[in-house]
């Protein structure tokens, strides 16, 4: 009577810890591993009863010891003292094997010892350390790495605002002069050129504030005429990472650029002076995408100024030879950068 009583106290015991602890847990994805050593009833007895709690609670079981985060590893001996069988249960570290708590328990009957599977592994996962058995650390190394890898689309805008400079009223080209019977113009207006293109680049985080990125960008410049044009630009970026955000980085910069242009023909060309180089300014806003990735967005803008332009009227309208604009240029871009190499350890 007295053994049925204080199996009826257990079962009552264990099913209220059951209820509370699965309401409760909260593994974050813990993968567990169970190993036992003993006699071989008792063994596969216990242990089976042990992945049936941890898997009721959440927890991931698993065969493979390097892939799990804790381990839960018993022995079942007879002890001839107490002439009992002797149950020993740790719960170990994995990664550095150590050993977080350690219980004892004697049972007459593998019975007796089953009642205790829940009891026991209530106890042990509940000496989880807090910071894996609550909410799990925010990664922010995606931010933190030495070198980042970029690819992008860019489409860019050529800006060409129409200057006085030789037109006639200001604001056209002409032929004759002023006065003359064949004396005739064409009004001009200012320009936009879209330039569409791909970009590719290496930022290199030297300091936590501080990155530089060499950048270069191949675009196509849908030109007057009707004539195509590809452009080349080789680019430095010194840029000022701002990292008050968990999910986004926003980065201020400064660009130098200088630009190379290809095509078939050099009388095509439709500048007479473009620029070596020029530079401006822009600012990116990263977006984390996956562990060591982030989804980008990229503004800048820069200002050349005075630029002069073939005057392709030909016989028609010749004067002036040369139509000056003011020039500049105002970039998007959308991409995708991959971070390699943790700069804080």
């Amino acid at each position: 009577m007295r053994q049925i009583t204080k199996k009826i106290i257990f079962i009552s015991f264990f099913l209220l810890f059951s209820v509370t602890f699965l309401y409760a847990a909260n593994p974050k994805n813990i993968t567990l591993i169970i190993q036992g050593n003993g006699s071989p009833n008792f063994v596969e007895g216990f242990k089976y009863a042990l992945t049936v709690e941890a898997k009721a609670a959440g927890y991931q079981i698993t065969d493979n010891l390097s892939s799990a985060k804790y381990n839960i590893k018993f022995t079942v001996e007879y002890d001839r003292i107490e002439q009992k069988s002797k149950f020993v249960v740790s719960l170990i570290k994995v990664d550095d094997s150590s050993v977080i708590v350690t219980m004892e328990y004697f049972f007459a009957d593998e019975e007796e010892m089953m009642l205790y599977a829940q009891l026991v592994f209530f106890l042990l996962m509940s000496n989880l350390p807090e910071d894996v058995s609550g909410p799990a650390p925010e990664d922010n190394t995606w931010r933190d790495k030495w070198l980042y890898f970029n690819l992008s689309f860019d489409y860019s805008i050529m800006f060409l605002l129409l200057q006085s400079d030789g037109l006639i009223g200001g604001a056209g080209v002409y032929y004759g002069e002023p006065g003359d019977t064949h004396f005739r113009t064409a009004p001009l207006d200012n320009k936009l050129i879209p330039t569409p293109g791909i970009s590719f680049g290496l930022e290199f985080q030297f300091l936590d504030f501080m990155s530089i990125e060499p950048h270069a960008q191949i675009s196509i410049e849908q030109a007057v005429l009707g004539h195509v044009i590809y452009n080349a630009l080789f680019s430095v970026e010194l840029k000022f990472p701002l990292k008050f955000f968990k999910y986004v980085v926003i980065e201020p910069y400064g660009v130098f650029t200088y630009p190379m242009r290809f095509m078939e023909d050099e009388s095509l060309e439709i500048f007479t002076n473009y620029p070596e180089y020029f530079f401006g300014g822009g600012i990116q806003i990263a977006i984390k995408t996956g562990k060591s990735g982030a989804l980008f967005f990229d503004v800048n803008y820069m200002y050349i100024g005075d630029i002069a332009m073939k005057n392709f009227y030909g016989d028609l309208y010749p004067k002036p030879e040369e139509i000056h604009y003011n020039y500049s240029i105002l970039g998007f871009r959308i991409g995708y950068k991959f971070g390699v190499l943790d700069r804080k350890r």
